[in-house]
């Protein structure tokens, strides 16, 4: 019997498009898993196990492993259906978990957040715009 460690929820938000990279920066030096939950279903899928990518997520993710075992969850092209739960876990599944929710928004969300706040120029500057 093993325990499992559950580290706090690491929030980030991505907009349509964007390039994201998800950090994983394990205790110990030994390789992790990735998996990836849908906020909709609620069904944990593998993306990276034993330093293979799945199948599934190739097209857009790829894993990158430094000398010193911290491994990075690249997204070339963040959508919608990116939104969910991204867990790291530390040697292979069996030990601590690195939990990282993403948030993808695109035009609209941002829109909203535009109108219902009314936002600063600033935060017009970064990013949200009103379409016109």
């Amino acid at each position: 019997m093993f325990s499992v460690l559950v580290a706090e929820r690491q929030q980030y938000m991505a907009h349509v498009g964007q390039r994201f990279v998800l950090p994983c920066h394990p205790d110990i030096q030994k390789d992790v898993d990735w998996k990836y939950r849908p906020t909709e279903t609620g069904f944990e899928d593998y993306i990276y196990s034993n330093e293979v990518m799945y199948e599934r997520f190739r097209d857009r993710m790829t894993v990158v492993k430094s000398d010193d075992f911290e491994y990075e969850l690249i997204i070339s092209r963040v959508n919608l259906n990116d939104t969910g739960l991204y867990i790291c876990i530390e040697d292979l599944g069996y030990g601590a978990r690195h939990v990282a929710e993403l948030i993808v928004y695109g035009k609209f969300f941002c829109l909203l957040i535009y109108s219902s706040f009314k936002l600063s120029e600033d935060l017009a500057y970064s990013g949200v715009t009103t379409g016109n």
